[in-house]
């Protein structure tokens, strides 16, 4: 299957997805869900006996839609089958659900304010961002923060926002900020940003002062002779007083 041309219809998910009286999430057809493998190191996924998953995946119906979750909350799966799948040279985790299957074992989710950490680290501060999420979507990845984990992080839009403008780049030159290069909304489809870290002294830092007095000074000191700045900040300014 290729991700690259799955339609996003989030209507045609919720068509088949049906919650019972005792709380079970039940689909009519077969659906997948996907997750990067690499949940599972950062203790936002556990396969096992029982499967829990950090409700932020994509649901993948007819290898044709898919629709994305957003719940910061662990919920318990009920897959028929489990593999490996690669997308970009990425690892992803394919849950397979026979019609009639159980998708969630309970919509009563279990309120965890740590896990918001964990999401944010994972996906925010590393840029480690999967496939189906995009743009507008980190924008709104904590909106679900208070009801089901109890943090008030995503309260404030303005600051999320923020910080997903800091870590999304222009695909071919990283150091501008994708806020710089997008025109309208129909290019956040045709051409997406990508994504750096929080800590990228290369791509992050935008002062000489930045990159060469942290950690990392090797990685700082060749960012600062590739790409001088050429303008004096503010905080610099108050730095060298």
């Amino acid at each position: 299957m290729d991700f690259k041309k799955l339609q996003r219809n989030a209507e045609k998910i919720h068509s088949v997805l049906e919650e019972l009286p005792d709380g079970r999430l039940v689909t009519k057809k077969a659906i997948k869900i996907y997750i990067p493998s690499r949940f599972i190191e950062r203790g936002l996924a556990e396969i096992g006996i029982k499967t829990h998953i950090v409700g932020i995946y994509a649901i993948v119906l007819d290898d044709t839609y898919y629709a994305v979750s957003l719940v910061n909350a662990m919920v318990q799966i009920e897959p028929s089958s489990t593999t490996k799948v690669m997308f970009d040279e990425e690892q992803y985790y394919e849950f397979s659900f026979e019609p009639g299957g159980t998708v969630l074992s309970s919509t009563n989710l279990v309120k965890t304010d740590t896990l918001v950490y964990r999401i944010y680290a994972e996906i925010i501060s590393k840029g480690n961002v999967p496939w189906y999420l995009g743009y507008l979507d980190l924008a709104k990845i904590f909106d679900t923060a208070k009801y089901h984990a109890g943090a008030n992080i995503g309260k404030n839009h303005e600051v999320t926002e923020l910080v997903i403008s800091i870590i999304s780049r222009d695909k071919e030159n990283r150091h501008l900020n994708y806020r710089q290069v997008v025109k309208d909304f129909n290019e956040i489809k045709t051409k997406p940003p990508v994504y750096i870290s929080l800590k990228n002294l290369t791509y992050a830092a935008t002062n000489t002062t930045n990159r060469i007095a942290g950690s990392y000074f090797g990685d700082g000191l060749i960012s600062a002779l590739v790409n001088p700045t050429d303008r004096l900040e503010k905080i610099e300014n108050i730095l060298r007083r």
